[in-house]
């Protein structure tokens, strides 16, 4: 058995730029890994199967499950013909723009290259995880990245190391589909990126926070008025910048000191118990002995 964590991530920059006639989106996004993470057990069964168990009962547990699909394409495409049992730990709310689904799966992807002897390159790995989601690429590598395109296109960028971070997640969740068909064309390719890439490649950190914006956060909090009202909490208790993540619905703050951090979470941890202090880590991926 192969004992794994996933992290999940946040978006530092997001700009949508234009919507592509197959219905996907062309983005530019700064992502970056952050601590909070799920626990993914892989091993090998003898019956010609993929079975899922989840400590999360909303999740599903069969083709629609991204694990699922990231172990049928291997085994589809490896010709293996015994099965996989595969148990997610989870932590990471879903549907929240934390890429936990995502996340999953590229552990699924980097276990099954371990437990089948795969040899697997790193393009291999990301091209399978493409067909399962534009996520995924990501959550293989992992760190601080910027992704182009429809988010398969990514460079690797200076780590961005941020220890006070407060991520909520409200009472609602978000579908990615639905917040990318209500954008609407006046809110297409409204920010641009060389600043906040510009501080990254100098390392100037406090910086970057002031620099932090979402295309797709307007979008939720014409739905969502609740948004504006957690990021008013985050920042009147001394959040640098508070914004959402990915297609939400989780917002994420970023704290100078423990002090801060500390405060913001006592006070929103009363209203929304999926509320989680963590920190930037420079990994997608690690495997747990």
């Amino acid at each position: 058995m192969i004992k794994l964590y996933s992290y999940a991530k946040i978006n530092l920059f997001l700009n949508v730029i234009d919507k592509l006639q197959n219905g996907y989106h062309l983005i530019d996004t700064v992502m970056q890994s952050i601590d909070l993470h799920d626990e993914i057990l892989v091993d090998t069964i003898k019956e010609n199967k993929i079975v899922i168990e989840t400590s999360d009962k909303s999740i599903p547990t069969d083709s629609k499950n991204t694990c699922y699909k990231a172990a049928s394409l291997i085994k589809e495409i490896y010709n293996i013909n015994f099965g996989v049992v595969i148990k997610l730990n989870k932590t990471i709310p879903s549907e929240a723009g934390l890429a936990g689904g995502s996340g999953n799966s590229a552990a699924v992807i980097k276990a099954l290259n371990e437990l089948w002897n795969l040899n697997m390159s790193l393009d291999e790995m990301m091209e399978i995880g493409l067909k399962v989601g534009a996520d995924v690429p990501f959550c293989i590598i992992g760190g601080t990245m910027r992704a182009e395109g429809i988010g398969e296109k990514l460079t690797k960028l200076n780590d961005f190391s941020w220890e006070n971070i407060l991520i909520v997640k409200p009472d609602f969740s978000m579908s990615t589909a639905f917040v990318y068909n209500n954008l609407r064309k006046e809110q297409y390719d409204l920010y641009n990126a060389s600043e906040m890439l510009n501080n990254i490649e100098q390392e100037n950190f406090n910086e970057i926070a002031s620099l932090t914006t979402n295309t797709l956060e307007k979008a939720v909090e014409e739905m969502h008025p609740k948004l504006n009202e957690i990021k008013k909490i985050m920042m009147d208790n001394g959040a640098l910048s508070s914004m959402m993540t990915g297609s939400g619905s989780a917002l994420f703050g970023l704290y100078p000191n423990k002090e801060s951090l500390e405060k913001a979470y006592n006070v929103l941890i009363n209203y929304y118990p999926k509320t989680y202090k963590t920190r930037t880590v420079n990994r997608g991926i690690d495997f747990i002995k």
